[in-house]
């Protein structure tokens, strides 16, 4: 966390010599992934178009970047649609705001696949009675927080970008990456089931699915900075930023948090 109050404070600095420059323009674009009734990568295509950004910011790290036009997801709504725009813009940068070797920093430190084996062991001691009271409290709070994220998601990509689902979403996220390991810190049992990391290392659920927590919110703060970063270096350009939509209240709120005075963050849904 030094390293990034660090960043911030060599960026906010050049705060006072920003004044005759154009504020640059962030639009913060909520996606899901891939495509579907929600979100398809032509509807993606057509607010792109309409806001014509001189800079796409892609939820991916360099590697991914360099390799954007050669491994080509097929289901993917960012990158097909952003092809499709990079097509009929070819000056447009496009460039990465993720956190750099995100995938394999996750794997490596045993946070993968205990996310996921955490989760399902969470689930199944639910569904046998096996969790205490307050632990079963807690996760009926996470299952019924995934009811209404699942279904106020189904109104739409419009709905997906909107203060109510931030807020629904806010506080899912904040019971799966916090809440959460109360009950793998008070259950013996994710102290005794293990995975093993590359380097041939065990890690328990318990470490590798709080270690996974705490990457949440390294992550998000990493994005937020990159994404600061890049605007200052191209300053008075407009950027969409192209997250997944469970990231965009946090990068949001971390952009307003440290805001540098070199950019204004601009609501595209909520415009007229």
């Amino acid at each position: 966390m030094k390293y990034l109050f660090l960043i911030l404070f060599n960026l906010s600095i050049n705060t006072l010599f920003s004044q005759n420059y154009d504020k640059t323009k962030l639009y913060i674009i909520g996606t899901v992934h891939e495509s579907s009734n929600i979100l398809n990568p032509e509807m993606l295509f057509e607010l792109l178009d309409e806001i014509k950004p001189d800079i796409l910011l892609q939820e991916n790290d360099s590697e991914q970047i360099a390799a954007y036009f050669e491994d080509v997801k097929p289901n993917s709504n960012e990158q097909n649609a952003s092809i499709k725009y990079l097509e009929k813009y070819p000056k447009t940068l496009n460039l990465p705001f993720e956190f750099e070797g995100r995938n394999a920093y996750r794997i490596s430190n045993g946070m993968t696949p205990t996310d996921n084996l955490t989760i399902k062991l969470i689930d199944s001691l639910h569904n046998k009675n096996l969790l205490n009271l307050e632990n079963t409290k807690i996760y009926k709070e996470y299952l019924d927080a995934n009811k209404s994220l699942i279904a106020f998601s189904k109104k739409g990509f419009k709905a997906l970008n909107s203060i109510e689902f931030d807020s629904i979403n806010r506080y899912r996220q904040n019971i799966q990456h916090h809440s959460l390991t109360k009950i793998t810190d008070s259950e013996t049992i994710f102290s005794k089931r293990f995975v093993t990391k590359p380097d041939g290392q065990k890690i328990s659920f318990r470490e590798g699915y709080k270690l996974w927590c705490n990457f949440w919110d390294l992550r998000n703060n990493s994005m937020a900075i990159n994404i600061i970063r890049t605007a200052y270096q191209h300053k008075g350009k407009k950027i969409v930023i192209l997250t997944g939509v469970q990231h965009k209240y946090y990068i949001k709120e971390l952009l307003e948090k440290y805001h540098d005075g070199n950019y204004e963050i601009v609501d595209y849904f909520r415009r007229n």
